[in-house]
């Protein structure tokens, strides 16, 4: 048996696109911005894989909600 344990793979933290970009609001009706956060069923993607501060993970989710409502978007595919 080896005595050695498996290394871990780091992670590696992604940085924010609004935070990198100086973006103050996230627009509802920026359809390209918000369809590159669905994932295929029309699900917002989790903070972890799109790489989104806290603060505007929270806009775009407002965002995305407004342009549901509007009709700009689909709930679900």
């Amino acid at each position: 048996m080896s005595t050695t344990s498996p290394q871990k793979r780091q992670h590696v933290k992604k940085i924010c696109h609004f935070c990198k970009s100086g973006a103050k609001y996230v627009d509802y009706k920026d359809y390209p911005l918000m369809k590159s956060h669905l994932d295929y069923f029309g699900n917002i993607r989790k903070r972890f894989h799109t790489g989104t501060c806290l603060r505007h993970q929270k806009m775009l989710k407002t965002a995305i909600e407004r342009a549901r409502f509007m009709g700009m978007l689909a709930y679900r595919k």
